[in-house]
């Protein structure tokens, strides 16, 4: 009687646990960049790609850098042919989705950088969602006016 009260104790804790895994968020971030800043600039731009491989949708709530005091997300927008920007509380990557931040569209916008991003060099990120918590990340620095992640390669592969 008790093997048969622990095998059922199992089996239904085994369901509980792959229910829940169901409905899981996984998000891998891919081409974590950021530019280089000029000496004594207040704020810089960090990109990255995030990918749900999970089955549930899941937000970007937040993040943190010890680089700088804040970091707010930001999409430009183009109004009546002049470029604006406009925060966001959160980023939404929905289930077998990526979102890119790039240059000219959604990017974080570190704000009272404590140290310039010197081209080369990496600056850490963490990045807080929803359901998949503290997602940590090395972007590396590219260089002032790049438009893309400098260690991705181009099709004649450089």
């Amino acid at each position: 009687m008790r093997l048969a009260i622990a095998a059922l104790v199992l089996t239904m804790a085994s369901w509980v646990i792959g229910s829940a895994c169901a409905e899981q968020s996984l998000i891998v971030t891919e081409h974590a960049w950021a530019r280089a800043t000029p000496k004594g600039a207040p704020n810089g731009a960090a990109y990255v790609t995030l990918a749900n491989r999970g089955t549930s949708e899941d937000r970007l709530l937040g993040a943190t850098s010890p680089a700088a005091q804040s970091i707010q997300f930001h999409s430009e927008v183009n109004e009546n042919g002049v470029m604006k920007m406009r925060e966001l509380p959160a980023i939404d990557v929905r289930p077998g989705a990526s979102v890119v931040l790039k240059p000219g569209g959604i990017h974080m916008m570190m704000i009272g950088l404590k140290q310039q991003l010197n081209e080369g060099e990496t600056v850490a990120l963490t990045l807080m969602f929803e359901k998949a918590g503290a997602v940590e990340v090395t972007a590396r620095i590219g260089k002032v006016a790049a438009m893309d992640d400098p260690d991705k390669k181009t099709d004649s592969g450089n």
